[in-house]
């Protein structure tokens, strides 16, 4: 990224008041890389955020350091790590979600956060946002993410986020415990039955 776009869509290099890490799902059918193009040819809404996420690819726009304005609460942008996640309808959702939860559980054990650090758009704004997630029909619902976050964090070694050509890769185990959360919910809201 350039010092003249930088400067045109984020308020510089500043040390963040706090560190949390904030969600949002866009609505707009483009990659995680045209989403990184946006920023990198100055985007026209004085927008920034650190990250965009996709179904393939996880690109950086700003390090962490950089207070990026994504938000119209001064709040969200004085404290927030930004996760853009690109939502688009030919995508692979849960391939998107796995991406992000990775991502997510590299930035808080990169910056010593815990998952209490992880917050929606929703949290500062009141907006529905990330709306998929928050949508009680989603395929991978916040808490299943979180969930999903929680295991990267606690894996070690190479066989959970491995970076080949900027794709992350993940474990069966990732995968499953997600399931595991989303059936558990589902029984719980008496969606299914429990079989005995």
């Amino acid at each position: 990224m350039s010092a003249a776009v930088a400067i045109k869509i984020t308020g510089g290099r500043k040390t963040l008041e706090e560190n949390y890490v904030s969600m949002k799902n866009t609505k707009k059918d483009s990659g995680a890389d045209n989403h990184a193009l946006l920023q990198a040819n100055g985007n026209s809404r004085q927008a920034g955020w650190h990250w965009s996420v996709g179904y393939k690819e996880a690109v950086q726009s700003f390090a962490h350091e950089y207070q990026c304005w994504p938000a119209s609460s001064t709040k969200e942008n004085n404290e927030a790590i930004h996760i853009e996640m690109c939502v688009n309808v030919d995508g692979d959702y849960v391939k998107n979600v796995q991406n992000t939860a990775a991502l997510v559980a590299k930035i808080l054990k990169d910056e010593s956060l815990t998952i209490n650090h992880v917050v929606q758009h929703n949290f500062y704004s009141g907006k529905n946002c990330p709306s998929k997630m928050r949508s009680t029909s989603a395929p991978i619902p916040w808490s299943s993410f979180l969930h999903m976050v929680k295991t990267n964090m606690r894996s070690t070694g190479s066989n959970n986020i491995v970076k080949d050509d900027d794709t992350m890769k993940f474990t069966n185990e990732t995968t499953k415990a997600a399931i595991r959360d989303y059936i558990k919910q589902a029984v719980d809201r008496k969606l299914i039955d429990k079989l005995h």
